[in-house]
């Protein structure tokens, strides 16, 4: 095979490849993400919360971490890991430790339907902080969405209210840290940048459990089992979670990539209702179909751009989408052919390469 025919050879290789990994990566996200809530009610059978977090955080931020530098991702600078504590205070310690916190008194189907306050949460704040003003479609959604929740926790739900507000705040803060995440600097592999929120945020995790007695008062040799099946699924979620996710964010478009958002509280209702007994009453169901219906206006809006509208489930920072078309493309075989334009004797040599011909 001559040198010209193999990229060509590549392109047309690489959507057969891709018809069965994208599948297989939303497959992943749906698993990894709605089952969330499922492995921390098993893992908190015995684990105190914060220090099941923390250790997950740490766990699956290793694996990411070294997983990215060994790929060929350049190590991060002083300024991505300032930025990656920041996102891992607000994302993993105050979000999904605190939500773990609250996630003690709440069954964990009502957990993972309001983790659909993310997308909503985090439209208000992107308009309160950076006047990103949410399209019309997406304000439908959050009305949807909100009359959804409040369905979902009316009173007489017989839900602990105090669980409740630490749920609540909890996507609060994790929304505040996917909407600052863009503007502070992280890296660009999506790996690296989720490794290293979940070192910073476990790290500090593990530090709040030892400062509350959580480490050197618990009787490892008492950790029962469903406690550590949980653990390690919420480990091997965190890792296959965010690789599936920031391969399609790369690979698809946004709105396929973010389907996950309104197929998360589907999966978490199930998971409670098969694994745990947890009631399934018919205005839990109408009140899970109204949230999904908002959320999926609101992921589905495009910016006012043009451009589709961020997800914000992890740190919100963009991915480069991969578009695979032949090499080189048809429509430029002919430019290729001709000559280049001469560059004049007075151009600057670190002007942009407008003179050169197209790739």
């Amino acid at each position: 095979m001559s040198g010209a025919s193999l990229p060509a050879s590549l392109a047309r290789l690489l959507p057969r490849a891709m018809v069965w990994r994208i599948p297989l990566a939303l497959a992943a996200t749906y698993a990894s993400f709605g089952s969330g809530p499922a492995g921390a009610r098993a893992a908190l059978d015995t684990l105190p919360p914060l220090l099941l977090v923390g250790i997950r955080g740490l766990a699956g931020g290793v694996i990411l971490f070294l997983w990215a530098l060994a790929a060929g991702a350049p190590r991060p600078t002083r300024r991505h890991w300032l930025a990656a504590c920041g996102i891992g205070l607000l994302i993993l310690a105050l979000g999904a430790g605190v939500g773990t916190f609250g996630q003690k008194t709440v069954p964990s189907g009502i957990a993972g339907v309001m983790s659909a306050l993310l997308p909503i949460v985090a439209a208000c704040l992107g308009y309160l902080l950076f006047r990103e003003r949410p399209a019309r479609r997406a304000l439908i959604g959050l009305v949807i969405g909100v009359a959804g929740l409040g369905l979902l926790l009316r009173p007489g739900a017989d839900l602990d209210p105090f669980g409740i507000a630490l749920l609540v705040a909890s996507q609060c803060a994790w929304a505040l840290g996917a909407v600052l995440a863009p503007r502070v600097g992280l890296p660009e592999d999506p790996r690296l940048a989720a490794g290293m929120e979940l070192l910073c945020g476990g790290a500090i995790l593990v530090v709040a459990a030892g400062l509350m007695g959580d480490i050197t008062g618990l009787d490892w040799h008492a950790v029962s089992t469903q406690s550590w099946l949980g653990l390690g699924w919420l480990t091997l979620t965190a890792v296959v979670g965010f690789t599936a996710y920031g391969y399609l964010a790369a690979t698809v478009a946004p709105s396929v990539a973010t389907t996950f958002s309104y197929v998360n509280p589907v999966v978490a209702m199930g998971l409670g209702w098969l694994l745990f007994a947890e009631p399934l009453t018919p205005q839990a169901m109408l009140a899970t179909a109204i949230v999904v219906a908002g959320v999926c206006l609101i992921v589905s809006t495009r910016s006012e751009d043009g451009g589709a509208a961020r997800h914000p489930l992890t740190s919100g920072h963009g991915h480069r989408r991969l578009i695979v078309t032949p090499w080189p493309p048809p429509e430029s075989a002919a430019l290729n052919a001709r000559p280049a334009p001469p560059r004049p004797a007075d151009a600057p040599r670190n002007a942009p390469p407008w003179s050169r011909s197209p790739r």
